[in-house]
């Protein structure tokens, strides 16, 4: 005979791993799903300033690592500082051309160089030379954008790489305008406005050139007397060397900083080939969240008729 208590039956269940991991990865989906709604649903506004603040952050790093890099050696940089400076710089150009390629708007690519600017002055510090360098850079951006706009509006299939491509030959210039300019301001220059003379390493340069142009009518020299044709010859080069030079020793920082300028400009190709890589990786991912798409639209086509 059963008996009624009145009170509600309670049962227990208790989940095995696998239910877990499923109700896990369910919760995980929907996350997922919720962060591309949310991509996808944004203004053309607010991802500007997304991609804004991203410029920003990544433009502070790459000048504290320029900054870092030339309160050492110019032409000595680091492994350390070396690797994530190439890094970050890799990844502030491919958000630069990215940006230009997805907003396509000339007064927004000047808030995108201004904000590379700003962050420069930031750290460089506020000088007429600093501000000549950030309008050349403004300027160098403006033009890109225009590149990108023609290349974007002329193309029947956009195709992501070549559209990266476009812009950053004037961002390789741009940016390595800033740290010419930056270079020159540097200890690392400053030191050579005082300079009087060519270096102690030069003279030995010169000994090592002299000793192989006249190794043949020193080869039944002795010794001593050898080393010391060598160091007489070596002094009388230098001495010329610095009585002619004398004039010009004022414009080697200048003559420095546009040194500086010419090997990085030898290595840019290296740094765009890396800038387009990484950037349509991002734009892949981009697509990927729904942050930007692209889609297929009927165009007109002009033609010539003669």
């Amino acid at each position: 005979m059963s008996r009624n208590t009145g009170l509600p039956a309670i049962s227990v269940e208790f989940d095995n791993p696998e239910h877990l991991i499923l109700r896990k990865r369910e919760q995980l989906d929907s996350i997922v799903s919720t962060l591309f709604t949310q991509s996808s649903t944004m203004s053309k506004t607010h991802k500007f300033i997304l991609w804004s603040v991203l410029v920003a952050i990544t433009s502070f790093w790459v000048w504290a690592g320029v900054q870092a890099w030339l309160r050492t050696s110019l032409f000595e940089v680091p492994s350390n500082i070396l690797i994530t400076l190439s890094i970050l710089f890799v990844l502030l150009l491919s958000l630069m051309a990215i940006g230009l390629v997805l907003f396509q708007d000339r007064l927004w690519s000047v808030y995108l160089s201004l904000i590379c600017g700003v962050t420069f002055l930031i750290l460089f510090g506020i000088s007429n030379i600093n501000l000549v360098g950030v309008f050349i850079f403004v300027m160098l951006v403006y033009h890109a954008q225009d590149i990108v706009h023609s290349e974007v509006k002329e193309r029947l299939k956009l195709n992501p790489r070549l559209l990266i491509r476009r812009g950053l030959m004037n961002f390789i210039v741009a940016f390595f305008v800033l740290i010419s300019f930056a270079a020159f301001q540097s200890p690392a220059i400053e030191s050579f406005k005082e300079i009087q003379e060519l270096p102690t390493s030069t003279g030995v340069f010169i000994k090592k050139i002299t000793e192989q142009t006249l190794s043949g009518q020193l080869a039944q020299v002795e010794p001593q007397q050898k080393e010391a044709v060598l160091n007489q010859v070596a002094q009388e080069i230098m001495r010329e060397a610095n009585l002619f030079l004398a004039p010009y020793f004022q414009y080697a920082p200048p003559a420095l900083a546009f040194g500086l300028f010419l090997v990085l400009w030898g290595l840019g190709w290296l740094y765009i080939g890396l800038a387009m890589f990484l950037g349509t990786f991002i734009f892949w991912i981009l697509r990927k969240v729904k942050f930007v798409k692209i889609e297929e639209r009927d165009a007109k086509a002009e033609i010539l008729i003669v």
